[in-house]
């Protein structure tokens, strides 16, 4: 096995000549992930700040004046507006308001005989700043029914808590770290395979049609090595730089979510306090078992990809034809990565038998905490198959000339 690591030692001394390649596959996704949830955290934060320290503009067609006075009172919240001419759909899809309010005529009547009068509320679900006017008006009509309630109740002399037959009460079964580790389980198989098949992609076809185009190939099996050495080398070689591209760019995404999940620690902590805001970390995310059972996961699969891209490569006369024979395998591998993330996956009784499909399940478990022991020895001995079935391909078609002679 000695020509194997010569091989893999070779291909890594070419791969990391280039320093850029170096740095766009193993530290710019440490940087970018981070960065980019960082920013859309800031432009979050600016957006919610800017919307609630606005009042919602409500245009109010109350002819009885039943609901005129409480919304003139909350003056941070609302103002109220003119109805602009025209359509007021329109108006309204235009941003000259962010609420029309119209409330039935006899509003005041059956408010004295004590019964429900209609306020209907025109809303554009497509802006946030519709979506918050109609959060707004909700809490203000709730505080004042509450007012006219109690004001019927001691009409009557009865007790306060009459229209409250019931408390409750509401406990959660699950904490904010189950919850991003949920949300994690759900990306992080679409990344993965996304990232296996590409990164190893750029270099199996550089280590394969691009040896041919460089006429360095022939040199290379010139050489005492046995071709199952060269092959294995630079499958090696092809599965390290893929597996190791796509780990960078889920600890990156993993610090992403980090960072989006102390945000949200931080509005828990100034709407309950800071001694009951909850902690996360890292390891809350994922603990070391889960990565490691991950990671061990990712061996077959990643040299499942690379035996794939190294056979398409190896046939191809040159870097563009491997390319377009490769390159369709990226819409297959999107479109499982996408079904990955279909909600209710783990309910399908069939999946666990489905490869690769089944190391997306399995990996969406162990961050879920929902790990299954013969599911995730069947998704690693099923992948492992494949990877061994894939490598004896690729090295029994690199043995044939005419392959290595195809022009």
């Amino acid at each position: 096995m000695k020509g194997v690591g010569l091989i893999f030692k070779k291909e890594w001394m070419e791969f990391s000549k280039d320093r850029r390649t170096l740095l766009f596959t193993f530290v710019i996704p440490l940087i970018l992930f981070p960065a980019i949830f960082m920013m859309m955290t800031k432009m979050a934060q600016g957006d919610s700040v800017r919307r609630r320290g606005q009042a919602s503009r409500i245009v109010l067609n109350d002819p009885g004046g039943v609901m005129k006075p409480f919304l003139l009172e909350e003056t941070k919240l609302f103002q109220l507006v003119e109805a602009p001419g025209g359509d007021l759909k329109q108006a309204l899809r235009d941003k000259k308001f962010d609420l029309a309010v119209d409330v039935e005529e006899d509003a005041p009547g059956k408010l004295r005989r004590q019964e429900p009068f209609a306020v209907k509320a025109m809303v554009d679900e497509s802006e946030s700043a519709s979506e918050l006017a109609l959060k707004r008006l909700k809490e203000a009509m709730q505080k004042q029914d509450q007012v006219w309630v109690q004001a019927r109740l001691e009409a009557i002399r009865a007790p306060k808590d009459l229209p409250k037959p019931t408390n409750l009460i509401i406990e959660k079964a699950s904490d904010l770290a189950l919850e991003m580790s949920k949300l994690l389980g759900m990306i992080v198989p679409y990344i993965l395979l996304i990232g296996l098949y590409t990164n190893a992609m750029q270099h199996g076809v550089y280590m394969t049609a691009g040896e041919k185009e460089r006429h360095t190939l022939l040199s290379l099996l010139s050489t005492p090595l046995p071709r199952s050495h060269v092959i294995w080398g630079k499958l090696l070689a092809t599965f390290s730089i893929g597996v190791l591209g796509t780990v960078m760019n889920v600890v990156g995404m993993g610090l992403g979510f980090l960072i989006l999940g102390q945000q949200a620690v931080g509005s828990e902590a100034a709407t309950a306090g800071a001694a009951a805001a909850p902690s996360l970390s890292f390891a809350s995310l994922a603990s070391p078992a889960t990565l490691g059972l991950t990671l061990l996961l990712l061996i077959p699969l990643g040299l499942f990809f690379s035996s794939i891209i190294l056979v398409l490569g190896t046939q191809a006369k040159n870097s563009r034809e491997a390319m377009t024979a490769i390159t369709p395998g990226i819409f297959v591998v999107v479109m499982l990565g996408v079904f990955s993330m279909s909600p209710g996956l783990e309910k399908m009784a069939a999946l666990p038998y489905v490869p690769v499909l089944n190391v997306a399940l399995t990996i969406r478990k162990l961050f879920s905490h929902e790990f299954v022991a013969w599911q995730y020895l069947l998704a690693f001995v099923m992948t492992s198959g494949l990877a061994a079935a894939m490598a004896w391909v690729s090295t029994s078609i690199l043995n044939r000339e005419s392959v290595i002679f195809k022009q």
